[in-house]
């Protein structure tokens, strides 16, 4: 295909950095699944437990309007600082969803404090109970191994209590992640988004493409699309968003990238005069 075009007097351009141009793609297909139980089903054990776990921790998801995007934008100019990657002004934002409505939804996944708190607490008077119960009752064997588990699960969660005390988080909502998904075509794709980094470990971000996922489904769409998909090389190390993407399932699609042609000849002379050939 590319020498037909080249034939044609176009020049293939490939832009590596994706700065300008997408050219690869992580998507997971949906249409021969079922149910979204069933994409469930095919998920890795890994990635089962992190999505029962973060749910269990109380992570919400939620869908903002147009006046709550402030939300988005400071999470996405945020990641982009971190990343070094630019982003378009708030306005940019506030008029897509203007101009797409219902098909551009802005979601947020967030920590529920108080409910994050009673999880902790009903964890900890839990595990307590237990101690004790093991220490008042039959010594066996493995009483002494039991009771040495149970501190350890208790100290574990005393130890989350205060890392979350240290936050001290003034609101019941604590933003985690917030990504702009478009709903386009045969698919859903994921467009725009970042993390809180101080809040990884609540895993803002895997809940939130699950539920989209589930929408996705929902919707009879054909896939989910994760969209530009950059650092597989570093895929290895566990750096960069393709191991994030990949571990949903899907494929990598590398796009043949640019092609342009020159239809007025000045222009080639304007660009040498530029030095930019």
């Amino acid at each position: 295909m590319l020498k037909v075009f080249e034939t044609l007097g176009f020049e293939h351009s490939l832009d590596s950095e994706q700065s300008l141009v997408v050219n690869q793609m992580f998507v997971k297909p949906i249409e021969n699944f079922a149910s979204s139980d069933e994409i469930l089903a095919a998920f890795s054990p890994s990635l089962k437990r992190d999505l029962k776990k973060f749910t269990a921790l109380n992570v919400k998801i939620e869908e903002l309007d147009e006046h709550q995007l402030d939300q988005f934008y400071d999470i996405l100019s945020r990641t982009a600082e971190r990343k070094g990657f630019s982003v378009h002004p708030l306005v940019y934002f506030q008029n897509l969803k203007k101009c797409f409505g219902k098909s551009a939804k802005f979601m947020l996944a967030y920590l529920d404090c108080p409910a994050y708190l009673a999880y902790l607490d009903e964890n900890i008077q839990s595990f307590e109970a237990k101690i004790q119960a093991l220490k008042e009752g039959p010594q066996k064997k493995r009483t002494k191994g039991q009771i040495a588990d149970a501190e350890d699960q208790l100290r574990s969660y005393y130890k989350r209590l205060e890392q979350f005390k240290s936050y001290q988080i003034k609101t019941d909502k604590l933003p985690l992640s917030a990504y702009l998904f478009m709903n386009y075509g045969p698919e859903i794709v994921s467009f725009y988004g970042g993390n809180d980094e101080a809040y990884l470990n609540f895993g803002g971000a895997v809940l939130l493409h699950w539920e989209m996922i589930k929408y996705a489904k929902s919707k009879a769409k054909k896939r989910f699309n994760f969209y530009g998909t950059i650092e597989t090389e570093a895929a290895s190390s566990g750096k960069g968003n393709f191991n994030f993407k990949r571990q949903f399932g899907g494929q990598l699609e590398t796009l043949v990238g640019s092609f342009d042609k020159t239809l007025n000849p000045f222009y080639d002379i304007f660009k040498k005069t530029l030095g930019k050939d």
